[in-house]
């Protein structure tokens, strides 16, 4: 084989691993319900190459299974991208844990640059009502009266939902979680889509 040839196989190889690496870091997340994201392996001792490389590119500091399970929802109810000029009601009730958060975040997989000091809301700040269903409000405003987290400054954003101390089951099989909607309520400057 000439060396030109060789260079050329190489090059190849590197374009198509590099390329694949790149995918999978960005998606490398199965359905789990509802239109949230998850991971049977972020956080576990199986989890491969390429999961390990994605909690790095991402950001995320993934505890074991047995700590936590990791949720990502990037369109609301009806399959449109989470955008910061929409209101969202976030809504949901019990779920399989000790403890859990909702969390915004920007593109760049990093919180949104903004001082509102409301960039998630956990279960001690929702109040569930004697059905034991909850909600809160992802808007770029607060909204009277509603439990708000901001996406001011969010972009097209994406909501991390983490389940701390999940049950053995929700361990087990996370498509089992009747994780929270997220419903457009409106836009500003009346646009839809």
């Amino acid at each position: 084989m000439a060396r030109w040839q060789f260079a050329l196989v190489i090059a190849a190889g590197l374009a198509v691993g590099a390329g694949s690496a790149v995918v999978y870091m960005r998606q490398g997340m199965a359905p789990a319900g509802g239109g949230w994201m998850g991971s049977k392996v972020t956080g576990s001792v199986d989890a491969d190459a390429w999961t390990r490389a994605r909690v790095a590119v991402s950001g995320l500091l993934a505890l074991n299974r047995g700590q936590a399970l990791y949720f990502v929802r990037k369109t609301d109810e009806a399959g449109r991208p989470l955008r910061e000029n929409c209101r969202y009601r976030v809504a949901g009730g019990a779920l399989p844990g000790r403890w859990w958060s909702v969390t915004v975040y920007a593109p760049d997989n990093f919180l949104p640059r903004n001082d509102d000091g409301a960039l998630s809301f956990d279960a001690t700040r929702v109040h569930p009502d004697a059905a034991g269903q909850w909600q809160a409000v992802a808007a770029s405003h607060p909204v009277p009266g509603a439990v708000w987290v901001s996406t001011r400054r969010a972009g097209q954003f994406d909501l991390t939902l983490r389940i701390y101390n999940p049950t053995p089951a929700a361990q087990a099989d996370f498509t089992t979680i009747a994780l929270p909607s997220v419903t457009r309520i409106g836009c500003e400057g009346g646009q839809g889509a």
